[in-house]
């Protein structure tokens, strides 16, 4: 689980690159970055039971891999530290 959260934070550092608005798994610091229909939302690291905000990136709010699918093939719908989930990006 580790790993793949840190996939996930190595693909939003990289998506940082580009003009705003911002897509989906791009680092941001507030919604208004991010292009329509994405909020910018923190990205969690678990170790063990233990939770922490490592950064934020423009997602929406998932349930299931599914509602990540309309950002593309490789999100995938990831615990936060709170109750909500997001969608983040893995590595290929």
């Amino acid at each position: 689980m580790v790993r793949t959260m840190l996939r996930v934070l190595a693909v939003v550092i990289l998506a940082a690159c580009g003009t705003s608005p911002l897509p989906a798994g791009a680092v941001c610091k507030q919604t208004g970055d991010c292009d329509s229909n994405l909020m910018c939302l923190d990205v969690a690291q678990f170790s063990g039971s233990a939770c922490s905000v490592v950064g934020k990136a423009c997602s929406v709010v998932c349930t299931t891999d599914t509602e990540c699918a309309p950002l593309g093939s490789s999100f995938h719908c990831f615990a936060g530290c709170g109750s909500d989930k997001f969608c983040g990006a893995t590595a290929p």
